[in-house]
């Protein structure tokens, strides 16, 4: 029986297998029971088919034995002599290797022993072969003399080698396995024979009796025994060292879900049980539903780095593998000696690949990982060794592997089951982090912190670095920033804290991107979420303004999600997420997540509008409240001065008309037109400011190119006759506004008229104009969405100049209000409605331009600007009769 059964990794020597101690003293016993001069053991190898001589033991002197045997009991000190011991420890067949040890058999049998030709250790002889294989086929004791085996085995050209020693005859006998205890499963006819023995008389005219023939079948039971108990006891122990090892691999889980601890447990079992040159360790993934090579040998030499980067490959580039493991589900064993042409054929692709070239090996063992009737990889083993796997080894092997199957599959639920859990877990802070977030948001009315706060809870939920939130404009034709949140710094404190009216927030509204028949529309409508990558962001770019191309190119956007945000059926915005410099997509929790805040924001954004709108209404309520009581205050004061005058000077003329002079007539008729004439211009303002309605109602307007210096004269002209201050006009003759003539008559007039009513007389008026663009005024006055698009319209400028009593500084945003006057102009003598500047202002904004209050320093006086559109001076219009620059006209009241 072959040592690889009991599984090294380095074949054992014959005394582990074979008590050849054991067998020493019983060829000693032997030799002295017939008589012999020597006798040899030849024990049978299951590696290579044949009988090897193991031991060989010779007398030192020939003194001639007796004929017969030696009874038990009888005195055989005469006859006993010194013995030579030919004693081989050898390893294996497989290696072809001798190791020789000659040492004394018993204490009084001393001296060093001397090297034999005569059946030489470690000599080998097939079945039929020699005289050990004559035994061997014969199997059953014989006697022989030499010349009979010169005369048998002389015609079979296998005539003995020259010896030392000649003997005249030989007594063989077989060492045959008792009947009950022969192995059924052995694969070979012949392993009934575990050996030979050879006795032979080597001094003339001595030899064998028929009758022990006999007695030498005993003594071989005798020795067949002993080794078989020997083979059992080695065995008992070898089985429980497999045992336990089989145990370790199948306890390693869950301790060792680790696919390296799970392959170094197979290599290390391997080796330690079988003769292994090369060796590939395969795996299968039903669900990638590929084939990785996770582990190889080359001849020795270890591949670990398919551990960490193992071949992948798909089933239809490896045919053959697919069919042995998955079809025919089978254990494969070939061997180089029995395929044809001695090479492997059709089966070379299981041979080559990442474990190298192995079509040279003579032996090759394919194991399928097995788990019930599905296969999750394989185990390929060679070795350089014919035959080198027994039907145990393969049994052996095979209950190894399925063990490895089962804990792999193990590994697999277990880690499945932690992802599983570990996702839930994710899902549970997911949904109390996005509880968390609409509970944030939806306790927010204010639309522009409710904003802020929804774009940063999104950030912070998803870990992305940027989080912009894009409403749709009135008109649905773009979509305009209104919150920012960026964690790498660059717009970090873009809404922060700020109200929309204030100039940060102009420039975050900046940012707007086409919505109206461009990508963004189509995608909307088509899905409920979106990505843009940069050939989409570059796109889009291209057709936004200054603004949004700067926020698309300056944020590196690689992906951004969009998600649109509905309000029912009605689109309210795009929130867009996304990091600099990354191609991150989310994960379907997060997106899903994401979804639900949006949903839910939009409503709350809708609330927070529409709250905003309740109070604003509420706001214009209690105003229009405040301004009907102001109203009722100015109109019963600035009625009530005309109507009294009116009164009274109707009522002289009553009283007086009999006595009367026609100088007092006219004075008291003077008095009552000119009251008349100011209840008139009350009248009419209020008419005026009635007729205008809404800030967003358009009015009837007649623009065309207008003169300002012309206008301004014809203002200053009609007003000059009734007041005591000098007007100076400053305005290039070349300033030409597009606008209507005769609302802008109005302004004028109203605005000259507000700075003579309040300066003293004697006092200067100034009227200056210039011509700028939309950049160059004050940062106040700027309307950025018209630099957002790259444009920066002419103007042209007027300011008004007086140097009367001035605003005070808690009246300077409401005098542009209805009804409304300083706080002390209810106490001066100077009548009004408080719709003059109001009036002006609408006509200004309905024109194109924007009226504000510059300066105003009380004592010092006030300047009050407005912008126009600017055009260049009509082609009629002759140089010769364009005015001059009026530098310093004057017009006494």
């Amino acid at each position: 029986m072959s040592t690889a059964i009991w599984g090294e990794s380095e074949p054992h020597t014959t005394a582990e297998v074979y008590p050849l101690s054991l067998l020493k003293k019983l060829l000693q016993e032997m030799i002295r029971q017939f008589g012999a001069s020597g006798g040899c053991v030849a024990l049978y190898d299951e590696s290579i088919n044949q009988m090897v001589i193991r031991l060989h033991l010779r007398l030192r002197s020939p003194t001639p034995a007796p004929t017969g045997s030696y009874p038990a009991g009888e005195d055989t000190a005469p006859f006993r002599r010194r013995i030579t011991i030919d004693l081989a420890d050898q390893p294996t067949s497989t290696q072809g290797k001798t190791k020789r040890i000659s040492q004394p058999l018993s204490a009084d049998m001393s001296g060093p022993p001397e090297r034999s030709s005569l059946f030489p250790i470690g000599t080998t002889y097939p079945y039929g072969q020699g005289l050990i294989g004559y035994t061997w086929r014969r199997n059953e004791p014989f006697i022989i003399r030499y010349d009979e085996y010169i005369s048998y085995f002389q015609p079979l050209g296998q005539v003995p080698f020259p010896a030392d020693i000649v003997p005249s005859y030989y007594l063989c006998a077989p060492i045959r396995i008792p009947e009950l205890a022969f192995d059924v499963h052995s694969k070979n006819q012949h392993a009934t024979v575990l050996g030979i023995v050879i006795l032979y008389q080597a001094s003339p005219g001595i030899g064998f009796q028929q009758k022990q023939r006999s007695e030498v079948h005993q003594f071989t039971e005798r020795i067949a025994l002993y080794i078989q108990n020997y083979q059992l006891r080695h065995l008992h122990l070898r089985t429980r060292d497999y045992m336990k090892r089989l145990q370790q691999i199948s306890t390693a889980f869950p301790r060792a879900v680790r696919l390296s601890e799970l392959v170094e447990d197979v290599y290390q079992f391997v080796t330690n049980v079988v003769d292994v040159s090369s060796m590939l360790l395969t795996l299968y993934d039903r669900d990638t539903e590929k084939i990785y090579d996770v582990f190889a040998i080359d001849h020795g030499k270890r591949n670990d780095m398919l551990l960490k980067q193992p071949v992948v490959a798909l089933p239809e580039n490896r045919p053959l593998w697919w069919q042995v493991t998955q079809e025919e589900k089978s254990t494969l064993l070939l061997t180089l000696a029995s395929q044809e042409h001695g090479n492997y054929g059709k089966y070379e692709e299981l041979l080559k690949g990442v474990w190298g070239d192995q079509t040279k090996a003579e032996t090759f063992l394919l194991l399928p990982m097995k788990m019930f009737t599905r296969v999750i990889g394989s185990l390929c083993l060679t070795s350089t060794r014919p035959d080198a796997y027994s039907l145990e080894e393969i049994l052996l092997l095979e209950t190894m592997v399925q063990i490895i199957s089962v804990s792999i599959e193990n590994a697999k639920l277990y880690d499945r089951s932690r992802q599983a859990l570990l996702k839930a877990k994710q899902r549970q802070e997911s949904l109390a982090a996005m509880y968390s977030a609409l509970q944030a948001i939806s306790t927010v009315l204010n639309v522009a912190e409710l904003l802020r706060k929804f774009v940063e809870t999104v950030a912070n939920l998803v870990q992305a670095e940027m989080c912009t939130f894009f409403q749709l404009s009135a008109d649905k034709k773009e979509l305009i920033a209104q919150a920012i949140y960026d964690m790498t710094g660059k717009w970090k404190d873009a809404n922060k804290g700020r109200n929309k009216d204030e100039n940060h927030n102009d420039l975050i509204e900046m940012i707007r991107l086409p919505f109206k028949d461009s990508m963004l529309e189509q995608l909307v409508e088509s899905q409920a979420y979106f990505y843009l990558d940069q050939t989409m962001v570059e796109e889009l770019a291209q057709l936004s303004g200054e603004g949004g191309a700067i926020f698309l190119h300056e944020t590196h956007i690689q992906q951004m999600l969009m998600i649109p945000v509905h309000y029912q059926t009605e689109i309210v915005g795009i929130l867009a997420i996304h990091t600099p410099y990354s191609n991150r997509k989310f994960r379907p929790e997060e997106l899903g997540a994401l979804l639900a805040i949006s949903g839910q924001a939009a409503s709350a954004i809708r609330n927070a509008q529409l709250f905003e709108e309740i109070e604003e209404a509420y706001a214009e309520l209690q105003r229009m409240d405040k301004l009907k009581d102001e109203f009722i205050v100015t109109a019963s004061h600035e009625l009530r001065t005309p109507l009294s005058a009116i009164s009274g000077y109707s009522s002289l003329l009553k009283r007086q008309s009999g006595r009367i002079t026609p100088q007092q007539i006219l004075r008291f008729a003077t008095k009552i037109s000119s009251a008349t004439h100011q209840l008139s211009d009350l009248v009419a303002n209020m008419t005026e400011a009635a007729k205008m309605g809404p800030l967003d109602k358009k009015m009837d307007l007649q623009p065309g190119p207008v003169q300002l210096l012309a206008a301004v004269e014809m203002a200053s002209t009609v007003l000059s006759i009734n007041i005591e201050q000098k007007i100076t006009i400053q305005i290039a003759g070349d300033l030409w506004a597009y606008c209507d003539a005769m609302r802008l008559g109005q302004v004028l007039s109203n605005l000259l008229d507000n700075a003579a009513k309040y300066s003293p007389p004697g006092s200067r008026i100034l009227i200056t104009g210039r011509a700028t663009t939309l950049s160059q005024l004050p940062e106040d006055q700027v309307d950025y969405t018209l630099l957002a698009n790259g444009d920066d319209p002419p103007l042209a400028v007027v300011h008004v100049c007086d140097e009367g009593e001035g605003i005070a500084p808690e009246d300077q945003q409401k005098i542009f209000e209805k009804f409304v006057r300083a706080s002390r102009s209810l106490t001066t003598p100077i009548r009004g409605s408080g719709l003059g500047l109001y009036i002006c202002r609408r006509y200004i904004e309905a024109m194109g331009g924007r009226l504000w209050l510059e300066q105003s320093v009380p004592g010092e006086g006030s300047i009050f600007s407005f912008y126009l559109p600017r055009i260049e001076a009509p082609i009629d219009m002759s140089k010769d009769d364009e005015p001059e620059l009026q530098n310093s006209q004057g017009f006494s009241g």
